[in-house]
């Protein structure tokens, strides 16, 4: 048994795995001063003209910074969604397991092995419709002592498309409408910024 489906996909990073980063150059003010001056004119004995100007001066500094850019196929972004290591069954173990914590019924005996038996394909997926890609400034915290405060830069597609195929078992159909239902919503690839929904389900 096979289902195609058509995903709508919304706020999608870059998988940082993809490919190598690109270079993004960053602007920051380094320092900033504004000088001003006064000027006064006698223009007779008790009239006085006075003026006033300034100059402002600022530094700036481009620093290059990694940026996690999608990978390009044919000009257009693709990902890898399908397989077993890709976006789509990460959010399906999620799906899985909420549906389990929640005692679902088909999902309270567990739901590894069912996640096992759906084979989802292509691996790499073109993203169709894809909206001009953008530009994300992410926030990090870094681990240890310091808890210092890194930016990260991502390219992200507001909206797109993507058309996939997952083969399984005749007798799941019932308990993966109840995960393609439990996934549309839930945080989704990279940073888990982003949220699928199904925009078309065949069945075959």
């Amino acid at each position: 048994m096979k289902c195609e489906l058509i995903l709508e996909i919304r706020d999608l990073h870059a998988c940082p795995g993809d490919r190598p980063p690109k270079e993004h150059i960053v602007s920051k003010d380094v320092f900033s001063q504004e000088d001003r001056e006064s000027i006064k004119e006698d223009l007779d004995e008790d009239l006085v003209l006075q003026r006033e100007k300034g100059k402002q001066t600022t530094k700036t500094r481009d620093e290059v910074k990694p940026l996690y850019a999608f990978r390009i196929e044919n000009d257009k972004p693709v990902i890898r969604l399908g397989g077993a290591y890709g976006k789509l069954a990460g959010l399906f173990r999620d799906a899985g397991s909420s549906l389990w914590n929640q005692k679902t019924k088909g999902f309270t005996k567990g739901y590894k092995s069912f996640l096992k038996s759906l084979i989802i394909k292509p691996q790499w997926v073109t993203l169709e419709e894809a909206s001009k890609i953008e530009i994300a400034t992410i926030p990090q915290i870094l681990a240890g002592r310091s808890k210092a405060m890194i930016l990260q830069y991502y390219e992200k597609v507001p909206c797109c498309t993507a058309k996939i195929s997952i083969e399984m078992p005749e007798n799941m159909k019932g308990q993966f409408e109840t995960l393609i239902s439990q996934a549309e919503g839930m945080p989704f690839g990279p940073k888990r910024r982003g949220e699928v929904t199904v925009h078309n389900k065949r069945w075959i």
